[in-house]
């Protein structure tokens, strides 16, 4: 497999929980943040960790980076992650998702020959930041940023995407865990009854 750059996107305002670092919330015990980078230390190091401040700076095989322009949504700080990458592929996950399966996304690294980016879709819906990008998606996303479209999917048009479908997202990850994030307190105390 080409080598891979796992990318974490930590640059939010976490606005839904009175503005705390979602990526240092406890769950099971441990930080969120140190179970992400648990599932993505098998992937490649070093880590790039996209954030706005320094509270995630120092974690073991991790370099921070920050946002080109800060506070300006996820696709500027997918932007920011990607710009960085040196290998072929590059994961991309929030900070929040404390579920994330090593053996989802190896699957998902698995199916990258002749496209830019693998995509998760759950239901309709595609999931963006539990995906697979190949460095050349960054003009691209530049591009959009450029013309003022901010959503994570604006410049999926302009690459070649391979969506993967639930049914054969369950295979590695029956209840779709990989795909929880703690945005609000009723995410929180979810993922803290799953993992007890």
């Amino acid at each position: 497999m080409e080598a891979v750059t796992p990318v974490v996107l930590a640059g939010g305002q976490g606005t839904r929980l009175g503005g705390v670092n979602k990526a240092l919330l406890e769950v099971g015990g441990r930080r969120v943040i140190d179970r992400l980078l648990d599932a993505l230390r098998p992937l490649g190091t070093p880590i790039v960790i996209v954030s706005n401040d320094d509270s995630l700076v120092g974690l073991p095989d991790t370099v921070v980076v920050r946002d080109v322009e800060p506070r300006a949504g996820a696709l500027m700080g997918l932007y920011s992650g990607l710009r960085v990458v040196r290998t072929p592929l590059a994961t991309a996950t929030a900070c929040d998702m404390p579920f994330v399966s090593t053996a989802l996304l190896r699957a998902l690294l698995a199916l990258t020959e002749g496209v830019d980016a693998v995509v998760p879709v759950i239901g309709e819906q595609p999931e963006p930041l539990h995906a697979v990008y190949r460095p050349s998606c960054v003009p691209a996303i530049e591009a959009a940023l450029v013309a003022g479209r901010k959503r994570l999917l604006s410049f999926f048009e302009a690459v070649q995407v391979r969506y993967v479908e639930e049914t054969e997202l369950r295979r590695w990850d029956p209840e779709l865990r990989s795909f929880l994030n703690v945005n609000r307190p009723e995410d929180l105390a979810h993922a803290r009854t799953l993992s007890t």
